[in-house]
């Protein structure tokens, strides 16, 4: 199984109402968004791009009302959310039940469906509007075998008794070890997203994880995929 940790994670979702008289802007173009995710050295065919597109636009709305992420811009969310969350098909295998911890938007694990339809995916994630808006993406884009779990991990990890998925991911940039360590109780391997800065605290704290490497996110001065796999 492998661990994945992402980068930050998106802020407790508040009403947006200060965005809802904003004009809305015409979507984006096929060609745009492959643009847009040229960096990421993805090989997305017409559906996968066009399911990402309903997500965006999705997003977009949604965002208007709630606080999904920060980012507002569509073409910097196809760099900063969709690209970096689908990157992660080029650093580890994807395959079987991947967990993503702290979901928010539905980053890195929702998105991971555009790149790997077959995955069965679980989205954990304790705000229920956002939750919402997860079962509202899965049902408008086509993803099968989608999970939405509304509460906390630990309470999902402890009624598993010992059952493991095949992979862990997490948005958790500046998460402290013992989290990383608790994840390591879920999954076969894992991918964490998270800054340069952190990784030496996770790969000195983290006594659960036998990390196999890192790498660079495309378009980023200083964020990383941290994965590996659970000592035991």
């Amino acid at each position: 199984m492998t661990l994945s940790v992402l980068w930050p994670v998106s802020p407790t979702a508040k009403v947006n109402t200060a965005f809802e008289t904003k004009a809305v802007e015409a979507p984006l173009e096929t060609a745009d968004i492959e643009r847009e995710l040229s960096p990421y050295g993805l090989d997305l065919r017409a559906e996968a791009l066009g399911k990402l597109s309903c997500y965006l636009d999705i997003l977009m709305r949604w965002n208007r009302r709630i606080n999904l992420t920060a980012i507002r811009e569509p073409r910097r969310a196809i760099r900063e959310l969709f690209g970096e969350s689908l990157f992660l098909s080029r650093v580890i295998p994807l395959s079987g039940h991947l967990v993503d911890v702290g979901t928010g938007g539905g980053f890195p694990g929702l998105a991971l469906k555009i790149a790997a339809p077959e995955l069965r995916v679980t989205l954990i994630e304790s705000d229920r509007r956002k939750c919402a808006f997860l079962k509202e993406v899965a049902r408008e884009c086509g993803f099968s075998e989608v999970q939405v779990v509304s509460e906390r991990f630990e309470a999902w990890l402890a009624a598993r008794s010992g059952q493991k998925v095949d992979i862990i991911t997490t948005r958790a940039v500046k998460s402290a070890p013992r989290f990383i360590d608790e994840l390591a109780g879920a999954a076969e391997c894992g991918g964490i997203f998270t800054t340069t800065d952190v990784v030496k605290k996770l790969k000195q704290g983290c006594g659960c994880w036998v990390w196999e490497g890192s790498s660079a996110i495309p378009n980023s001065s200083n964020r990383v995929i941290l994965y590996g796999k659970p000592t035991s």
